[in-house]
C-alpha cells in the first residue's frame, strides 16, 4: 500500500471519529417516565364544536333564521318563497369586461333550495360542510351566509369571512345555534322508526365473525360500546393495542365530535360493508337498509335526536 494511500486512509478514519464524536447524546437513564409503563399520552385534542348538537334547539334556530322561508317547515324545499328564488350567474364574460369598468348585469337565474329529505345528497354532505354553507352560504345560489355578529360588525360592512351566496341582513347565528340547526336539517334525512331500527340492531343484533385471527359473536355494542364510546367489553380489549381507542378518540369512536363532523354517511356505511384493520366485513350478513339503518343510529351519538315522547 502505498503512503498516500496510508495517509488518505488515515485521514477517513480520523474523520469518521470526529463526526461520530460531535453526535449529540440522549441519556434516559434520568428520564423521570417508566419505560415499562410507556410514556404518556397527550392532552386530548381541542373540541371543534363548541357544544353538543340538538335537533331539537336546531327547530328553533330553523324559524328564527327564517330557514322555513325557502326550505319549508319539514326541509322539503318547498317553503313560500321556493318557487320564485333566483340567483345572480356571472360567466367569465362578466368578470373579463369587469377587469376594463364595463359592468354587465348578471342573469338571473332561478336557484332550488336544499332538500333535506333527499336521502342520497345527505349522504354525501359532512356536517362541517354544512356548517361552512351556513355560516358562508354558497356560491351562485339563493342561499345566504348566516355570520356571527362580530364577523359583521355594521350592516353590509364585511369584517372577517366572506360570504357567497344571497346577502340577508340583520339575521345572526351563534357558532352554538348554527351547529344545531345544521344537525335538525341532518335528522330530517332519516325517520324515528329507522334510527329505532339502527338501534335495535346495533345492541342486540349479534353475528359471527371472524378477523385477524379473533372468532366469536358479538353485537356492535360488544366493541363500540351502548354509548358509542368504544367502551363496550370487547372494546376494552381493543383498546390495548389502539391507540386512538386508548384515547377515546378516531375510528370506530363515535363520540369523538372531531372526526364525525367531518366525515359523510357513506364514509360510516363503506366500513361496515368491507371492514377494517379490526373491524369486521358485514357484507352478505346485513342487508343494505340494515346498514343505512345503523348509520343512521350511530350519528345520534353525536347530537340529540329527536326521539318521540
Amino acid at each position: 500500500m502505498s503512503i498516500r494511500t496510508r495517509v488518505t486512509l488515515a485521514m477517513l478514519i480520523a474523520g469518521a471519529m470526529f463526526s461520530t464524536a460531535c453526535q449529540p447524546q440522549v441519556s434516559v437513564s434520568r428520564s423521570g417516565a417508566n419505560l415499562q409503563e410507556g410514556l404518556p399520552l397527550e392532552p386530548a385534542a381541542e373540541s371543534l364544536v363548541p357544544v353538543r348538537p340538538s335537533a331539537i334547539e336546531g327547530s328553533k334556530v330553523f324559524v328564527k333564521a327564517q330557514c322555513i322561508i325557502c326550505h319549508g317547515k319539514e326541509g322539503f324545499g318547498d317553503g313560500p318563497s321556493a318557487a320564485n328564488l333566483t340567483a345572480e350567474q356571472k360567466t367569465l364574460l362578466h368578470d373579463l369586461l369587469g377587469l376594463i369598468g364595463i359592468r354587465l348585469a348578471p342573469t338571473q337565474l332561478p336557484s332550488r333550495p336544499a332538500n333535506f329529505h333527499n336521502a342520497v345528497a345527505m349522504r354525501l354532505n359532512s356536517p362541517f360542510s354544512m356548517y361552512e354553507t351556513v355560516t358562508r352560504g354558497r356560491p351562485h345560489t339563493g342561499m345566504p351566509s348566516f355570520p356571527r355578529p362580530k364577523d359583521y360588525p355594521r350592516k353590509g360592512m364585511p369584517a372577517g369571512r366572506p360570504s357567497y351566496g344571497a346577502r340577508l341582513f340583520g339575521v345572526y347565528l351563534t357558532d352554538e345555534e348554527r351547529w344545531h340547526v345544521i344537525f335538525h336539517e341532518f335528522s330530517f334525512a332519516t325517520t324515528q322508526a329507522e334510527v329505532a331500527r339502527g338501534k335495535q340492531l346495533y345492541e342486540t343484533k349479534a353475528i359471527p365473525v371472524d378477523v385477524r385471527g379473533v372468532r366469536g359473536t358479538y353485537t356492535c355494542a360488544d366493541c363500540h360500546g351502548t354509548k358509542g364510546d368504544g367502551r363496550g367489553p370487547r372494546g376494552v380489549e381493543l383498546s390495548r393495542s389502539l391507540w386512538g381507542w386508548a384515547r377515546g378518540e378516531g375510528p370506530g369512536i363515535f363520540t369523538d365530535i372531531n372526526l364525525m363532523a367531518q366525515r359523510k354517511s357513506t364514509e360510516l356505511f363503506q366500513p361496515i360493508v368491507d371492514g377494517g384493520r379490526v373491524m369486521p366485513s358485514y357484507r352478505g350478513k346485513l342487508t343494505e337498509d340494515e346498514i343505512w339503518a345503523l348509520v343512521n343510529y350511530i350519528w345520534t351519538f353525536v347530537y340529540e335526536y329527536p326521539w318521540p315522547k
